[in-house]
C-alpha cells in the first residue's frame, strides 16, 4: 500500500461512493459503509452497489434464506437512504445465482423487493434481465453509462443473446457519438483490466499456499500439489468470470473498441477483491471491489494503484472539470483512512 496526496482547492459539484462486492455483512463492510454515509454532500452525492450485492448465490427465493439476504441488502442502502442519497444497484455474477440456472429469477428478486419500496432514490439498473445500457445525467459535463456485465457472460439464456449483445454496443456508440465532450464512466460489475484474482495472474504464494485463496488465514504449505490449481484453472477448468476466458474477452474487446475513440472515458467496476486503479493504453480502470471480501492484487505496470484489503471509492467532480478518485480504506484504529488520491489524466 503506498499514499499519494494532492491539495485541491476546487469545489465538489458531484460526488459518487461506489461500493463493489459488498454483499456480506461482516464488521469491516459495516464499518466501511457507516462512515462511507459520512462522506455525503448534501443533493451532490450518489451511491453505487455495483454488483455481488448478496452472497453467496444472490437473493433467496423463499423460506428463512430469502428474509436473510434482504436484510444483506438493506445493510448496505439503508444508512445513505437514511440521509437521502440516490442509491443505485447493479447485478454482478453472484447476484445471478453465481452464473447458476436460477440467476434470472434471483436477479429479477432483487430488482423487485429494491422496486417495492416505491421509492424514487433506490433503483436497480439496468431493468433486471436486460444488458442495458442506462444513462444517468450526473451534471452539464458528467454522465454515467450503466450496463449489466454478467448479462454478457451468462451461460444460462434460454435464447440466443447475440442480437441483444449488438444492439448493446450500437447503443453504446451511438451514446459517446451524442455526448462526445463529456466525461463518460462506464459503471459496470465486471471490469475490462484488473490484476486480481479473476486475471489468473499467479504468485509465489499461490503454488505454496493454495488454500488462501479460499481464505486468507489457510496458510498450510501445499508444495507441488498447490501448482495444480494455477495450472488447471488457467489451462483446463475454465471461468467466463475469468478475464482470460473468450467470452469475457469478447466482452472487453467490443466494449473497448466502442469508447476508444471517445478522450473521456473511465471504465468503473468490482469482481476482483480488492482496489486498484489501471490505466493501460486507452483504458482507465478503477476497480473498487472490496465492500466485503478481499484477495490477492498482483502488483505491476499499468496499475498505478492496488491494495489487496477491504475499501471502497469515491469519485469527485470538480468544479473546474477534473475528475478525482480517491481510495478509502480502514485503520488498524478502526478509522477510516484515505489510502490513495489522484486526478484522472484524461
Amino acid at each position: 500500500m503506498f499514499f499519494v496526496q494532492f491539495s485541491f482547492s476546487q469545489e465538489i459539484e458531484q460526488r459518487l461512493i461506489i461500493f463493489g462486492d459488498a454483499g456480506e455483512i461482516n464488521s469491516k463492510q459495516s464499518f466501511l459503509i457507516k462512515n462511507a454515509n459520512g462522506l455525503q454532500i448534501p443533493n451532490k452525492t450518489k451511491a453505487f452497489f455495483i454488483g455481488d450485492n448478496i452472497y453467496p448465490t444472490g437473493m433467496a427465493l423463499n423460506g428463512k434464506k430469502k428474509e436473510e439476504t434482504q436484510e444483506i441488502l438493506k445493510s448496505q442502502f439503508e444508512g445513505f437512504r437514511n440521509l437521502q442519497v440516490p442509491v443505485y444497484f447493479l447485478a454482478g455474477n453472484h447476484d445471478w445465482d453465481r452464473s447458476g440456472k436460477e440467476g434470472l429469477e434471483k436477479i429479477k428478486a432483487q430488482a423487485d423487493f429494491l422496486n417495492n419500496y416505491g421509492d424514487p432514490g433506490l433503483k436497480y439498473l439496468p431493468q433486471a434481465g436486460k444488458i442495458g445500457p442506462t444513462v444517468l445525467n450526473l451534471n452539464p459535463n458528467s454522465i454515467a453509462v450503466l450496463y449489466d456485465s454478467e448479462f454478457w457472460l451468462f451461460p444460462h439464456h434460454n435464447r440466443d443473446v447475440s442480437p441483444e449483445k449488438d444492439q448493446f454496443i450500437a447503443d453504446i456508440k451511438k451514446i459517446l457519438a451524442e455526448n462526445k465532450d463529456k466525461t463518460v464512466l462506464m459503471i459496470s460489475h465486471h471490469p475490462m483490466v484488473s490484476f486480481g484474482d479473476h486475471s489468473l495472474i499467479y504468485n509465489w504464494k499461490d503454488h505454496i499456499f493454495p488454500l488462501t485463496d479460499v481464505k486468507s488465514s489457510l496458510y498450510i504449505p501445499l508444495p507441488g500439489i498447490g501448482s495444480l490449481y494455477p495450472l488447471l484453472r488457467t489451462h483446463v477448468i475454465k471461468f467466463a468470470e475469468d478475464l482470460k476466458h473468450p467470452i469475457y474477452q469478447d466482452l472487453t474487446n467490443r466494449v473497448t473498441d466502442a469508447t476508444a475513440d471517445h478522450p473521456k472515458v473511465l471504465f468503473v467496476a468490482g469482481h476482483d477483491h480488492g482496489l486498484q486503479y489501471i490505466e493501460q493504453d486507452k483504458i482507465r480502470q478503477v476497480v473498487s471491489g472490496s465492500g466485503s471480501k478481499q484477495s490477492d492484487i498482483h502488483q505491476r505496470e499499468p496499475l498505478k494503484y492496488g491494495y489487496n484489503r477491504q475499501g471502497f471509492s469515491v469519485i469527485d467532480f470538480l468544479d473546474n472539470q477534473k475528475v478525482r478518485l480517491t481510495f478509502y480504506i480502514d485503520s488498524p484504529r478502526d478509522s477510516l483512512t484515505k489510502s490513495y488520491e489522484t486526478l484522472i489524466g484524461f
